[in-house]
């Protein structure tokens, strides 16, 4: 989506946000404030992130952090992707963070640091016409380990809450982008039961028509410099045709003498020389003439969002809410999603359950490895492809429930494609149909691949709301449904226990 911002602004965005998002997921005497920022310093680069500082100034039991700086702390590459890497380490400039106050710190067992809160100096960059602003950020009750390299549960471990007031972006002083109420807390990590969680963002809105207006006007000004840069080309193309000209009439104008001593082959030749010298300055003309058109088309040829769907659909302005909360234990590996609920205005209500097994410790170091590698070597895609694949082997599915709530939003959708395509609606909802029953036949009419059709068929002839369940017997590991997969691939739906219910 266009931002009109820069790749650099880009990645500096993305650095001040992952420098936030370690501390959520785990961070913070006889301590000194050396002690604390080099801490904290260990935990970011575990979440590779590169943190700097000019001072870290001891005040009482709050350790404020000086200039802080942050970025990403890119993966090698190999020779062959140099001039890639290169265009990486550039845009990667750190992001001035400002102020990071670290307040009532104290020890806790296991050489523990606590950090009662951490505050962040709200932001403002301003890079071109663009500005990308944060602000109200702080932790409440964060833990520094000694060593997260070899401290698991130390990484893992969570400021107890945290809160952003606001994330914003705007261009040309219009807001384009802006996050609001964003909050995150969790319960201590236990032996005994899961951790309970909960999130939620107040409001994400994006303005797409404002995004196209900014985008397609930068373009039209990108046009109308490169259309200007080609007509004063083409202008000293014909200014040396003509002074090309004026020498070639110049040197037939030459004493009778001179010309009737030079020898007939270089009278010819230096008449070809002129000619062609005169040629290739006009042939320039020509060319420069047809690259002008080029300037007209930049605006209809590159664009990047489709305004007609989008306004079809209703979507120029994004208005989303989110909120969720669940449990995880990463000692026994329970994770659950009791409720997540994504709301938008026009578009509807998603709802989402899960309850999975082997989210474990084991797990998580196995992945946080495979990030090392990848870090420190730039990884081999197809040992990670297949470390990928070996890791999610003992994860398992209990239940999963989603449930979509339609507010006119899908029926847009079929009225836009059936206009695309030159048909009527309901033309279009039977072809669906036909597509789905040519599934049915694949999976010889399974059961519960016949009633999940049947739903989706009448969520296509009204659509108000559309769930999907899946309820094994018993928790089903990714492993197996792999090996199901490849041997019986029409018994997996039975496996999984799916069920479509529409507009209940």
């Amino acid at each position: 989506m266009p931002l009109n911002m820069s790749r650099s602004a880009l990645v500096k965005t993305f650095a001040l946000t992952a420098v936030i998002a370690p501390l959520w997921a785990g961070t913070a005497l006889a301590w000194t404030g050396d002690d604390v920022a080099k801490r904290l310093q260990a935990l970011l680069k575990e979440q590779m992130i590169e943190l700097t500082f000019s001072k870290a100034e001891t005040n009482g039991s709050n350790v404020i952090l000086h200039d802080a700086k942050a970025q990403i702390a890119l993966p090698k590459t190999s020779t062959d992707e140099t001039e890639e890497a290169e265009k990486d380490d550039k845009d990667n400039a750190p992001v001035n963070l400002g102020t990071i106050t670290l307040s009532n710190i104290s020890d806790a067992a296991d050489d523990v640091y606590l950090i009662e809160k951490a505050s962040f100096d709200d932001v403002k960059i301003v890079e071109d016409n663009s500005v990308f602003t944060t602000s109200d950020i702080r932790f409440n009750n964060v833990k520094l380990t000694k060593d997260p390299k070899t401290d698991l549960i130390g990484r893992l471990q969570y400021a107890e809450s945290f809160q952003i007031g606001a994330i914003s972006v705007t261009v040309q002083s219009k807001p384009v982008f802006e996050l609001k109420g964003v909050h995150f807390a969790q319960e201590p990590f236990s032996k005994e039961k899961a951790s309970n969680y909960s999130w939620g963002i107040e409001a994400l809105n994006i303005d797409l028509e404002e995004v196209d207006r900014i985008d397609q006007e930068k373009k039209k000004k990108e046009a109308a410099e490169f259309q200007k840069s080609v007509e004063e080309a083409a202008k000293a193309a014909e200014e040396a045709a003509e002074e090309a000209t004026a020498g070639a009439e110049a040197t037939t104008e030459t004493p009778e003498a001179a010309t009737a001593d030079a020898a007939p082959a270089d009278k010819a030749g230096a008449t070809a020389d002129t000619d062609s010298n005169t040629d290739i300055a006009t042939d320039d003309t020509d060319e420069m003439a047809e690259d002008s058109d080029l300037g007209e088309d930049l605006v209809e040829t590159s664009g990047d969002m489709d305004m007609a769907a989008i306004r079809a659909l209703g979507l120029e302005k994004i208005n989303l809410t989110m909120d969720a909360k669940g449990s995880w234990s990463p000692y026994s590996g329970q994770y659950t999603v009791d409720q997540m609920t994504v709301s938008g205005k026009n578009i509807g209500t998603y709802n989402y359950k899960l309850a999975m097994g082997g989210y474990n410790l084991k797990f998580i170091k196995a992945v946080q490895d495979l990030l090392t590698s990848v870090m420190e070597d730039g990884g081999d895609n197809t040992a990670m492809q297949v470390a990928a694949v070996g890791m999610l082997q003992n994860l398992s599915i209990s239940n999963m429930e989603m449930r979509y709530d339609d507010e006119n939003f899908f029926g847009k959708v079929l009225d836009y494609q059936a206009k695309e395509r030159g048909v009527t609606r309901e033309e279009l909802v039977q072809e669906m149909k036909d597509q789905l029953q040519i599934g049915v036949d694949y999976f010889e009419k399974e059961p519960v691949v016949v009633d999940a059709a049947k739903a989706v068929g009448e969520y296509l002839d009204a659509p108000k709301s559309i769930s999907i369940k899946i309820q094994p017997e018993n928790p089903v590991t990714f492993g197996i449904l792999t090996a199901v997969g490849m041997a019986e691939p029409k018994k997996l739906w039975s496996v999984l226990g799916v069920k479509v219910e529409a507009n209940k």
